[in-house]
């Protein structure tokens, strides 16, 4: 896992980028097989809770590589795409409340 330890700010921000949208699909199949076993299909998550959990999560890559001194690049990377990812998320929750 060679690529992984370089400091690159475009690694950072394809992490950034990919891994949410795995965690997303992972964890909506997750919550949809877990529905329909216990409670015959009502969702036991929203999926905007499943949103938020998913671009969450990239903190934790985000603090592997900002503690790691010669990786700063790749956490700024990671940081910035999870910054647009919330924002992101805000504006389209706040738009799902003005509806």
């Amino acid at each position: 896992m060679e690529i992984f330890k370089k400091n690159s700010f475009i690694l950072g921000g394809a992490l950034a980028a990919f891994v949410p949208v795995v965690l997303y699909f992972g964890l909506s199949e997750l919550v949809l097989l877990l529905s329909k076993k216990f409670t015959n299909g009502i969702p036991l998550i929203q999926e905007h809770n499943i949103i938020l959990v998913s671009v969450f999560l990239n903190m934790i890559i985000f603090t592997g590589y900002i503690h790691k001194s010669p990786y700063d690049k790749t956490g700024r990377g990671v940081m910035i795409i999870t910054f647009i990812y919330t924002a992101i998320y805000f504006v389209w929750r706040f738009r799902q409340f003005m509806d």
